[in-house]
């Protein structure tokens, strides 16, 4: 199955990224693409982000609200919004990830946890699959990637061990640039997370087509 891409909308100005989802959506259809209201936009702007992200597009929407606590106070929150599914931090309690999970089923959506600074991701992996998570992310920061020079694909022959033993999704995000998703996308990677290189590119709409037309090649 051809992986996703989730086009992770990073900014603090919302009227910027809706217009940039919805040229994205127009341009190019949302059959394989997930449009995801960053943690910044959520952070400005709160639940009106991803209501303004599906209502404009009609697409897949991730609310990326990196749950640590209340999990389904948070999560509903989102879900009522328009969210298609939201993140949870890797690090949150068992019992937090268990009620956005419940929650998450009520609602008929899907939870992302995001392994973001794990020490032992791989092992937390397993146990977050034994839980029934549907999507397990693995995530190297902007913060890491800028200060240390290391991208996702560090995390390649990893990502790669997990993929093949697991039955979940798989996601992957950190500094992913054309020809990075297609690697990624041949070992069995469910969702290929890219932020700047689309939303920051000279052409947004064309880089997106670009990174689809990888995806589409690596099947």
């Amino acid at each position: 199955m051809k992986s996703k891409l989730q086009i992770a909308l990073d900014t603090i100005n919302l009227l910027d990224a809706v217009d940039l989802a919805a040229k994205i959506a127009s341009a190019l259809s949302c059959e394989d693409i997930w449009f995801e209201a960053g943690t910044p936009l959520i952070k400005s702007w709160g639940k009106i982000a991803v209501k303004a992200l599906k209502e404009a597009t009609n697409c897949f929407t991730v609310a990326d609200a990196k749950i640590m606590d209340v999990g389904s106070i948070e999560s509903e929150l989102f879900f009522k919004a328009g969210a298609d599914a939201v993140t949870v931090l890797g690090v949150a309690d068992n019992e937090t990830i268990r009620e956005v999970l419940e929650k998450a089923r009520e609602c008929g959506k899907i939870v992302i946890v995001d392994l973001i600074n794990y020490p032992k991701p791989y092992e937390r992996a397993l146990e977050l699959a034994d839980m029934g998570v549907d999507v397990i992310l693995y995530h190297v920061g902007v913060d890491v990637q800028k200060k240390r020079g290391i991208t996702a694909t560090a995390l390649l022959e990893e990502v790669e061990k997990l993929k093949r033993s697991l039955k979940c999704k798989i996601a992957i995000a950190g500094g992913i640039k054309h020809g990075d998703a297609s690697v990624f996308a041949k070992i069995g990677v469910d969702v290929i997370v890219v932020g700047s290189a689309i939303i920051r590119a000279e052409n947004p709409v064309e880089s997106a087509r670009l990174f689809l037309q990888e995806l589409e090649r690596a099947t």
